[in-house]
């Protein structure tokens, strides 16, 4: 009975589509993929580049003082504050 009320018509359809799409040529598909390697490394060296660039080293290194320093701060106030307390 459950056989029955199943939409064998629909099913079969359903199974020829997806033959079709499997049945596109390679080269379309490989083509596909190799370009979207080639945008990604693309973006890859660009990013790279940016990180390298000067101005962002020059960035980079004053956060890290400051940085340092806050933790330096940090450290004195513990020590100061622990020492006042005892």
């Amino acid at each position: 009975m459950r056989l029955a009320l199943q939409p064998w018509k629909l099913i079969k359809r359903i199974k020829e589509i997806e033959q079709e799409a499997y049945a596109e040529p390679e080269t379309v598909q490989h083509n596909d993929m190799k370009q979207t390697a080639a945008v990604d490394l693309s973006k890859r060296l660009h990013d790279i580049r940016s990180v390298n660039d000067v101005s962002s080293f020059k960035a980079l290194e004053e956060w890290r003082k400051r940085k340092m320093e806050r933790a330096r701060q940090r450290a004195v106030g513990k020590n100061g504050r622990g020492n006042s307390q005892a």
